[in-house]
């Protein structure tokens, strides 16, 4: 199979809808938002990605059936406690990807 080459001097005749066109003025403007909040706020950006990173691992705990109690994973992910089972090492071993 050949690959396509993209010809640029065709890029002008393209024309963009208006829905299109606002979805990339959003998503601009949202990058700069987010990159403001990186700036100004990272202590509440790192704890929204703990908690992601707890929910995500309790979610995943759930669908493979591995035991333990909300509390205890959530130690288990932030380091705060060692793994006890089998169990809590599959836990603890999700939390470092």
């Amino acid at each position: 199979m050949a690959v396509k080459e993209f010809d640029y001097r065709e890029l002008h005749k393209l024309t963009l809808s208006h829905d299109l066109l606002n979805m990339l003025t959003k998503i601009h403007e949202y990058k700069g938002k987010q990159e403001l909040y990186i700036a100004t706020k990272p202590e509440i950006l790192r704890n929204l990605t703990d908690l992601a990173l707890i929910q995500s691992t309790e979610a995943s705990n759930r669908i493979e059936g591995i035991a333990t109690t909300d509390g205890r994973s959530k130690q288990i992910v932030t380091g705060k406690v060692q793994p006890r089972s089998r169990d809590e090492e599959e836990i603890s071993v999700i939390e470092m990807f």
